[in-house]
């Protein structure tokens, strides 16, 4: 039984749910469905974990109670929960971002447009630059910023492709709606993160609703092999031109100590493994955000066991660190830091690469998400690419063309040669 009332002029419900009146608002184009919206995770945290996968960390209450308590600045949450004949099916976890292109952008495009001698291209150049300093929109993302993967919705009921994409525009769309009545001006919906192999039936589904898609930079992927049972099995499988590079690389890092931090010591260290992160995010030619500073400290809170920072110290110095979070089956490397001046002479990040798949194989899991950037570095040591599309749509159909190209602009496009580092394996396609 449900009661029908309007505010804002749009239109709402009352559902009994688990013996509970809840507000939902029913979806325009599948009539069957309606979504509660809330904007914080404790509202309906008991509800969204019974219908979060088991299996993935990522959507579960515990680890978006921290990002959203310790967010990036200028970004807030929308979290969405389909009902279908008042049962709790699925879930929508939705980032609003406030993305400055100028303020993300770590180079200028100048270098680019100096060293064309073509006119037309150079003018390209400049209006791209044009462009890029005045732009500045709110973005609603159906996914997770700070990861790579598919983190933006579960169905716990079987249902197609199609309907899924239908249903994800369907809600976004009604969101819209409710952030345009709270004066939330949004420009941009993004899909985050979808597998290149995936379905042609969700990318025509979107299609129709105006999304465009976008080929973002690969994410790199490792696979752990049933041999490895230790990091000796790992290099044995390796050609002797990639063994004798990870051992001596092992041995220009024999300065270094390490040491998994508990959480006294990450609280402590808080302010100098911000500054070795903020080294590596500020190195990067595009960087739409960054971590609140007790991130990496209320991560260890929250995630206890399944969440590891290691320090890499130097005469008691810090001077490089790395993070990984164990997802059940899969191991995230998450954010690291490193100091420059250190690198070079200690392999330091090469190091974190092996420490990362040394981590992963003694935690028995059975692949390592490695993320973007760095992919040859990262196939140097095993890993391999994936594409990965994004789906994007502006309110204006004109600026969505405009858009696209400045999508296109952002994303690094860095050239690199896919290696294989192991005795059997085929050089895989980028």
């Amino acid at each position: 039984m449900f009661y029908m009332f309007s505010s804002n002029n749009i239109s709402k419900q009352l559902i009994n749910a688990n013996q509970q009146n809840i507000e939902v608002y029913p979806l325009s184009k599948n009539a069957t469905y309606s979504i509660q919206i809330k904007n914080s995770i404790k509202d309906i945290q008991e509800v969204w974990d019974t219908v979060a996968p088991k299996e993935n960390l990522f959507l579960q209450s515990t680890y978006l109670q921290t990002l959203e308590n310790f967010p990036p600045e200028k970004m807030s949450f929308r979290y969405i929960i389909f009902y279908k004949e008042n049962i709790p099916v699925g879930i929508a976890y939705n980032q609003i971002f406030k993305l400055n292109v100028e303020d993300s952008l770590q180079q200028s495009n100048e270098e680019e447009a100096n060293k064309s001698n073509c006119l037309i291209r150079a003018f390209s150049n400049a209006a791209k630059k044009w462009f890029i300093k005045r732009a500045e929109f709110n973005l609603l993302i159906c996914g997770n910023l700070l990861l790579t993967g598919e983190y933006g919705f579960h169905f716990k009921v079987p249902i197609n492709e199609q309907q899924t994409a239908s249903l994800i525009q369907d809600a976004l769309d009604a969101l819209q709606n409710i952030l345009d009545k709270e004066q939330t001006k949004v420009s941009v919906h993004l899909l985050k993160d979808y597998k290149i192999e995936t379905s042609e039936e969700l990318k025509e589904q979107l299609k129709k609703e105006t999304y465009h898609p976008f080929l973002m930079q690969p994410s790199m992927y490792m696979n752990i092999r049933p041999n490895w049972d230790c990091f000796d099995n790992y290099l044995g499988d390796m050609s002797s031109k990639y063994r004798v590079r990870a051992k001596r690389a092992r041995k220009k890092g024999d300065a270094i100590v390490k040491k998994e931090l508990s959480l006294e010591e990450i609280e402590a260290h808080e302010e100098r493994i911000y500054e070795l992160y903020k080294m590596i995010a500020d190195g990067a030619g595009f960087n739409a955000f960054l971590l609140h500073k007790q991130y990496f400290t209320e991560l260890k809170r929250d995630l206890g066991n399944c969440y590891k920072l290691t320090g890499y110290f130097i005469d008691g110095q810090l001077i490089a660190f790395y993070t990984a979070i164990f997802n059940y089956k899969e191991m995230d490397a998450h954010f690291l830091g490193v100091d420059g001046a250190y690198n070079r002479a200690h392999q330091v990040y090469l190091n974190i690469l092996y420490d990362l798949v040394n981590r992963a194989i003694e935690g028995r899991v059975e692949r390592i998400d490695f993320a973007r950037t760095a992919l040859e570095i990262k196939s140097s040591v095993g890993a391999v690419s994936q594409d990965m599309l994004c789906f994007f749509k502006h309110r204006s159909t004109l600026s969505s063309k405009v858009l696209q190209l400045v999508f296109d602009s952002l994303n690094p496009k860095e050239e690199w040669q896919p290696r294989s580092p192991f005795k059997s394996d085929v050089i895989p396609v980028g």
